[in-house]
């Protein structure tokens, strides 16, 4: 056998060992933090401070609108109803206040911290209030609120 049918005999071999180790050492794009949400507020915002500012903005929206959609549902509930709906969202209270908390570590006190704080306080508030319709959006519908 010859050097060169040698090499295309073990090129079959080495090539998919190659393409391996090229895909391990490309860098792999996260999508789990809210900062990488493709619902991101503030995409084209470039500073750390300007980004801090515009997800501000939007979170005191969002939980505006969180509330007021908690207060009519608090209005169309019977006692029983209503004291499970509170202990629910003292929960999920709990559950964003260690979750964004969590997202912040990440970056251990750097100047991504802040703004990646603000953003999750945003997806998951806005992901409370796309809950909260789906589960009393009809009972808002139906009596009022």
């Amino acid at each position: 056998m010859s050097i060169r049918s040698a090499f295309v005999a073990n090129s079959s071999q080495i090539f998919p060992l190659f393409a391996g180790l090229w895909c391990v050492n490309q860098p792999i794009i996260t999508t789990a933090q809210s900062m990488n949400s493709p619902n991101e507020p503030c995409p084209n915002v470039v500073s750390t401070a300007e980004m801090s500012i515009c997800l501000d903005k939007t979170y005191k929206a969002v939980d505006r609108d969180l509330n007021t959609l908690y207060g009519r549902i608090q209005k169309v509930l019977d006692a029983d109803e209503l004291a499970s709906f509170v202990s629910a969202e003292r929960f999920w209270l709990q559950y964003r206040d260690a979750t964004c908390p969590a997202e912040y570590k990440l970056f251990g006190g750097g100047s991504a911290g802040p703004p990646t704080r603000l953003a999750c306080l945003v997806a998951e508030t806005r992901a409370r209030y796309e809950s909260l319709s789906r589960s009393y959006g009809w009972r808002l519908e139906k009596f009022g609120g």
